[in-house]
């Protein structure tokens, strides 16, 4: 099936992908107008699209056009509801006047050019098709002799049909609480989600579902995201009679972006995912997409790791880490990293940030006999690292006090006793890539955990060639491209605070996320079940730590803590030299379980059991072939006259046979979906795999 079609008998195109079909046209007076985002259409039917003209005007008091009936609603004329494209021209002028001028078609992707009818300003509007997601984003061309500031420029306006009510589910949260499901009808009005701390944050994900009352396995789902690592916002505009658009993008908070004459600039790519197949079925194509289209190495099997953070913290010790290596090679570890508290001058958060050399005391012949020893114990070794923040009291800062975002004539603002270098500028850039390569290139290294704990304040680097808002996440991905070029096997892990920097941009350079810094096995059971709503469990790390637990000092039972750890990348963060045997025997029962399914959970079909009582979770994983099911069921507690559950599975075929592996019970998939499994769950922190074999 061609994915971009032409209609040039009513300058017309189509584009087709899995499941859905994406519309515009362009109009006799030039606009570029939105004709459908929705389920397959063929070409014939454009044909009915331009003649039910959605473009209702109402009353001289809407806007006008409609913003749902446009392709790119800049601000300029009549338009009063939601703009994705603001900018001021060097006369004063605050108005765009956009008109087709030129498209080009390839296999899988559009490109139509917009251009002002008064001015030398154009916007290219990109579009490709990715499987079953729509990519989309946007190139300014400033074409004049005279600047032009970007005061606000989305990647993209999304235009859905009428619909008779909807609902809006977006993933919500704080600092250990993130990505909690949060589900709402839509009323008229603004629903706006967004950051303004110059990374996605904990408060949202950059990512909204919308629907009509959608269920998990039926009704029309359409769902929007922003591969963006800065601050971004995303705004759902319902007008009273039903018309719904959705404008996501950079966030205008304080931007201003100079364009200077002859150049361009390219906003982040927005995804959009639409299905008519329920919940479960927008879940299958998020997660489809990002391992086909986003992840680096898509196809390989994460490995069980171990981190030394809530076993040792700042005091990191050849010694210490060697024994805690020994442990959990023997768990069946496969990489093990060691946390904060490794370089110079790290006794505690106080100094050290910036300066990314071994602390000689602890480790006078650098990190080389540590990583050898710990390759010779058959793992991968890596470290953490914070390249983005500094320290006052490094060497870098005294040698480089100007590399900071500062106002000349403020008070710089410290969080986590750092202050933020400043990407903005070639060299930090330079010098972040030759400080990680010289780390990288000085011991035999495999896997770095980037870290990032402050937010970007005093918004200037000294330079001011443009918004540092923008130019700081793009120097972000410069850095980690190049590191990345430079040490193609090093994987990497994105952590910002726990799940402040966890989208589709930095997922595009790093092998997975760390979602939280909430590691208690019960909480994070909501983080990950929200998580995975937008996100795949192949880039979603979570650890078995010490109980009671960092954050919330309650005991869990260790059984508990590792089955909730093994519904995503399996990691091992406890103090495992105060372990007792009895404890280390069964963990490496649990590694040596999880490795006999983690193709399945990383990779596989992820169904939210929600049949299952409110104060049960179950999810289940069904594999790529379909030839293996692992079933997870959790209860933080279970009244003594319910002491099983009757989870009802999905996504099986009904007439295949699965063989328990424990027990030897035969199920057909009839009776799994229509019946149920029986799960026992007894007493409190109570949790169950079962993992079922297709015969």
């Amino acid at each position: 099936m061609t994915a971009v079609h032409h209609l040039t008998d009513r300058n017309a195109f189509l584009l087709r992908g899995d499941g859905f079909a994406y519309a515009l046209a362009v109009t006799p007076d030039g606009d570029l107008r939105h004709l459908h985002w929705g389920g397959p259409l063929e070409p014939a039917d454009v044909a009915a699209l331009l003649a039910d003209d959605a473009r209702d005007f109402g009353s001289n008091t809407w806007s006008s056009p409609r913003a749902h009936a446009e392709e790119l609603v800049a601000h300029g004329g009549r338009r009063l509801d939601e703009t994705a494209l603001k900018v001021e021209f060097a006369d004063g002028v605050r108005a765009l006047d956009l008109a087709y001028r030129s498209h080009t078609v390839s296999a899988d992707q559009l490109t139509v050019r917009l251009a002002d009818r008064h001015y030398p300003f154009a916007a290219d509007l990109h579009y490709r098709v990715r499987g079953g997601a729509l990519e989309r984003w946007t190139t300014l061309v400033n074409d004049g002799e005279t600047l032009v500031a970007l005061d606000r420029a989305y990647s993209a306006s999304w235009g859905l049909p009428w619909q008779p009510r909807w609902e809006a589910t977006w993933l919500a949260g704080m600092y250990a609480a993130e990505t909690q499901v949060t589900r709402r009808p839509l009323g008229p009005g603004r629903l706006v989600l967004e950051s303004r701390r110059g990374i996605p944050g904990h408060a949202a994900q950059p990512w909204l579902a919308l629907d009509a009352g959608a269920g998990d396995e039926a009704g029309a789902v359409w769902s929007v995201a922003l591969a963006w690592s800065g601050s971004w916002r995303l705004a759902a505009e319902l007008a009273y009679d039903g018309r719904l658009h959705v404008t996501t993008g950079v966030n205008d908070f304080d931007l201003r972006h100079p364009l200077a004459p002859g150049t361009s600039w390219t906003t982040p790519v927005t995804v959009g995912v639409y299905t008519s197949a329920g919940h479960d079925d927008l879940t299958d194509r998020w997660h489809a997409y990002e391992r086909r289209f986003v992840v680096p190495r898509p196809d390989v099997v994460r490995p069980v790791l171990y981190n030394g953070w809530e076993a040792t913290f700042f005091d990191v010790r050849p010694e210490s880490q060697l024994e805690l290596a020994r442990r959990a090679a023997g768990l069946g570890a496969e990489l093990f990293v060691v946390d904060d508290g490794w370089f110079a001058g790290r006794d505690d958060e106080s100094a050290g940030i910036g300066d990314w050399t071994p602390d000689r005391a602890a480790f006078p012949d650098g990190l080389t006999p540590l990583a050898d020893e710990v390759h010779a114990l058959g793992m991968r070794f890596g470290v953490w690292v914070e390249p983005e923040a500094v320290s006052p009291d490094s060497d870098l800062f005294r040698a480089h006090p100007d590399w900071i975002y500062q106002w000349p004539t403020r008070p710089r603002t410290l969080a986590r006793q750092t202050h933020l270098l400043a990407l903005s500028r070639p060299d930090v850039r330079t010098h972040l890539v030759e400080a990680l390569d010289a780390l990288l290139s000085s011991a035999p290294i495999d896997a770095l955990k980037w870290d990032l704990n402050r937010p970007l304040t005093e918004a200037s680097d000294g330079v001011g060639n443009g918004s540092v808002w923008l130019a700081h996440v793009e120097g972000f991905y410069e850095v980690l491209d190049r590191v990345r070029a430079r040490h193609p096997d090093v994987w990497i892990e994105s952590c910002a605070s726990g799940g402040g920097r966890a989208d589709l941009g930095v997922m595009a350079r790093t092998e997975w996320v760390w979602p939280s810094d909430q590691t208690d096995a019960l909480e994070r059971l909501s983080i990950q079940h929200g998580y995975t709503y937008a996100h795949s469990p192949h880039t979603m790390m979570a650890w078995v730590t010490d109980s009671p637990t960092y954050l919330t000092k309650r005991e869990i039972p260790l059984r508990f803590r590792f089955h909730s750890a093994m519904t995503g990348l399996l990691g091992i963060g406890g103090n495992l030299a105060h372990w007792p045997s009895a404890d280390l025997a069964e963990a490496a029962e649990y590694v040596a379980q999880y490795k006999q399914v983690r193709a399945t959970v990383q990779y596989g079909v992820m169904r939210r059991l929600s049949g299952a009582p409110d104060d049960v979770t179950a999810l289940s994983y069904r594999s790529p072939s379909g030839h293996q099911v692992a079933v997870f069921a959790f209860a933080p507690s279970v009244r003594h006259l319910r002491r099983t559950v009757q989870l009802r599975l999905r996504g099986l075929d009904p007439a295949a046979v699965y063989v328990d592996g424990a027990t030897g019970t035969r199920y057909s998939g009839a009776l799994l979906m229509h019946h149920g499994l029986r799960v026992g769950l007894v007493g409190d922190y109570a949790s169950e795999l079962v993992v079922l074999d297709r015969a």
